[in-house]
């Protein structure tokens, strides 16, 4: 093979490295995300595992996980197109997508959609042994921490201090999130907090494990009023031990709170992101490569995630369905009430 041939030859090869796109060029990526909520909280941790078990699965797609203030700041985002999806209370979604005047102050989300329940979430009540409060009834006249502004909690707080027969009128209210809520515990600067987290939390452990403190049941009767008026809060019992000295069942009630998006997000994505939360896909998962799914991946991250099954996919969705996981859900045969199904496909 003569000289010039072979410098012909590389030239050649060279216009066509040019001209013909490689690997890195073929397939344009995808950039989705999440909006989670504090770092302390069960959303952040779960959130995150399933970012990186998505990015990790969907070739074409990069999924990020964003920090925020959780439910309903999460919602306004989605409804503003700052961010594909997010992580919401099943309460604040259907206040959301209805326009509950008394319960969303925002503009209301019509295009709101789901893309799959994930876990429940316990309401904490938590005080601290020196405050000398009792039951929730002794709220009255202290210091309260009831959440970030924007978040589910400080949503949901209102409600209970409502049942209780207090407003904020009543006692002091303490707007802050995961780890200011800590110091302020620590520090004495508050007397009690309400909050809505999985099981187990680990701003309420770093609480408990350093101060004394009471984990105060809500009364039988104010269960029933805020289950009949809102049936989305189910009442539970905490078991004993879920946090250092908490020695004993604690009656409260849970939300379930959901994965949702909007409907302009296109169907394609969220197919994929449903279907590789479910299906089991090369993972590096307990430190060695194996089939793995997005949820396990999540059960892997925070105890909550353990709780994330197809099974439960449709439990306490308060909105309807994304096209996309409308449709994955129908291939797997799974049961969808009519008020799941999405318009569009209707």
């Amino acid at each position: 093979m003569s000289k010039k041939f072979l410098v012909f030859l590389g030239i050649l090869a060279l216009c066509l490295a040019i001209v013909l796109p490689g690997p890195a060029m073929a397939q344009k990526k995808r950039f989705f995300g999440i909006a989670t909520g504090g770092i302390g909280g069960a959303y952040y941790p779960a959130g995150g595992a399933l970012a990186q078990a998505l990015t990790n699965t969907i070739p074409d797609m990069v999924v990020t996980a964003q920090t925020g203030n959780a439910s309903v700041a999460n919602v306004n985002l989605i409804s503003r197109g700052e961010v594909e999806s997010g992580i919401s209370q099943n309460n604040v979604a259907l206040a959301a997508y209805t326009g509950d005047k008394e319960s969303w102050k925002t503009p209301q989300v019509k295009s709101l959609r789901c893309i799959s329940a994930l876990f429940p979430e316990t309401v904490h009540t938590v005080a601290l042994a020196k405050a000398g409060i009792k039951s929730v009834h002794d709220l009255k006249g202290k210091r309260l921490i009831v959440g970030d502004k924007g978040s589910g909690t400080e949503f949901d707080s209102r409600r209970f201090l409502e049942a209780i027969g207090l407003s904020y009128k009543d006692l002091e209210p303490i707007y802050v999130y995961y780890a200011a809520a800590v110091q302020r515990m620590q520090d004495e600067q508050a007397d009690a907090l309400f909050w809505t987290a999985g099981v187990p939390i680990s701003s309420i452990i770093e609480i408990a494990t350093t101060k004394d403190v009471t984990f105060l049941s809500f009364p039988d009767a104010v269960i029933q009023k805020l289950h009949t008026r809102y049936p989305y809060y189910t009442p539970v019992t905490m078991p004993a031990k879920s946090y250092p000295k908490q020695n004993y069942p604690v009656k409260t009630i849970a939300i379930i709170c959901l994965w949702v998006t909007r409907a302009e997000v296109d169907e394609k994505s969220i197919y994929d992101v449903t279907s590789h939360l479910w299906e089991k896909k090369p993972q590096i998962y307990r430190e060695k490569k194996e089939l793995a799914s997005g949820a396990e991946i999540m059960a892997a991250a925070h105890e909550q995630g353990k709780n994330v099954k197809l099974e439960n996919a449709l439990l306490g969705v308060t909105v309807p369905l994304h096209k996309g996981a409308y449709k994955y859900y129908k291939e797997k045969g799974i049961q969808i009430p009519p008020a799941l199904i999405p318009p569009e496909a209707k």
